[in-house]
């Protein structure tokens, strides 16, 4: 179920891979995305980097994709020491997971059942160490909805490019049909 995995620079991501795919969340290649909204983001988040690694924080225009506000979210990274905090999170975001968890730590967050959380900060610290964008896809189980399809790309932002300040995320979820 991994193996769609785009090759990447480092060699630390079984334990990712592993704890995504005991969750229901699989890597999806970039060039497999489904979602209009990912496929749209990952373009702009290109269009915006040119040669570069990633772009800055400040260049990305919301004005671009004000329609996907609703599906944004934002996470800081901090280095020293390392720490995650949601710092954007758009109205389907906050509806998906049953709460505005803008300003906590990733860790804090109680929105996912389980250990969800520490995939999660685990996934995003390997987004960030790997400085370059991935996607995601498969169901979660959030506390508010729970079992839910997801499509999403986390996409690295920099401040100085040489390290990841910021990573924003485009997700869409969907209902599953109840059996």
């Amino acid at each position: 179920m991994m193996q769609q995995m785009e090759t990447h620079r480092g060699g630390g991501d079984a334990e990712v891979r592993a704890e995504a795919d005991a969750h229901g969340i699989e890597f999806r290649r970039l060039k497999d995305l489904r979602e209009p909204l990912c496929r749209d983001m990952l373009a702009y988040w290109n269009e915006v980097r040119g040669v570069r690694a990633m772009p800055r924080p400040g260049e990305i225009d919301p004005v671009r994709f004000a329609r996907h506000m609703p599906n944004l979210l934002m996470v800081q990274v901090n280095w020293d020491p390392f720490d995650l905090t949601y710092r954007l999170l758009g109205g389907d975001v906050v509806n998906a997971h049953g709460a505005n968890f803008r300003g906590r730590r990733v860790l804090d967050s109680p929105s996912h059942t389980g250990s969800f959380s520490k995939v999660l900060f685990s996934f995003y610290k390997f987004v960030a160490g790997e400085q370059r964008p991935y996607a995601v896809a498969g169901t979660m189980e959030y506390t508010a909805r729970g079992r839910v399809g997801v499509e999403a790309v986390y996409l690295p932002l920099s401040l100085d490019g040489s390290r990841t300040d910021r990573i924003l995320g485009a997700a869409i979820s969907t209902e599953l049909s109840r059996r």
